[in-house]
């Protein structure tokens, strides 16, 4: 499943439900522009949950089974995403939002991870990494908070304790 609906991606053009998602921060234009190339690649048979600019690189987050599939034969849908992208790509899955934490995180390891509840009725989540395996990050702190943040929708804290 894409972020738009396949009509969209398909036409090229936001119906007033996908323009709704975009104009309320619910999807991003980096996910329509991706949105729209997977379906050029696959015709709507596969898709990918969040596509994150990270600055120097994109992440897209997606199900385990459509890896292979965004990737392509031989990497070229990877390519063609990273030449229309002007970018270093990463395609990450995961079955679940947990998972794929674990997931940009490891092989280090996770001392805790846990939701707080602010007054105002925002949720953070606050993951502690072992300060240990702070040399086994994939990447850096900064770039695990906002991939993260984006999938959970949430502010993210992420502590070396």
């Amino acid at each position: 499943m894409l972020p738009i609906c396949n009509i969209c991606a398909k036409t090229k053009t936001l119906c007033a439900s996908c323009e709704k998602k975009l104009k309320n921060e619910e999807i991003s234009d980096l996910d329509v522009k991706i949105s729209e190339m997977m379906y050029d690649f696959g015709k709507g048979e596969f898709g990918f949950e969040k596509a994150v600019d990270v600055g120097n690189f994109v992440v897209i987050l997606t199900q385990k089974e459509d890896i292979g599939k965004i990737i392509g034969p031989g990497g070229e849908n990877l390519r063609k995403i990273e030449e229309a992208l002007g970018k270093l790509t990463k395609v990450m899955g995961a079955s679940s939002a947990e998972e794929m934490i674990y997931t940009l995180i490891s092989p280090a390891n996770i001392a805790s991870t846990s939701k707080l509840y602010r007054a105002d009725g925002t949720v953070m989540r606050k993951i502690t990494i072992n300060k240990n395996d702070a040399d086994k990050l994939k990447m850096d702190i900064h770039s695990i908070k906002k991939i993260v943040s984006n999938l959970v929708h949430a502010d993210v804290e992420i502590i070396l304790g």
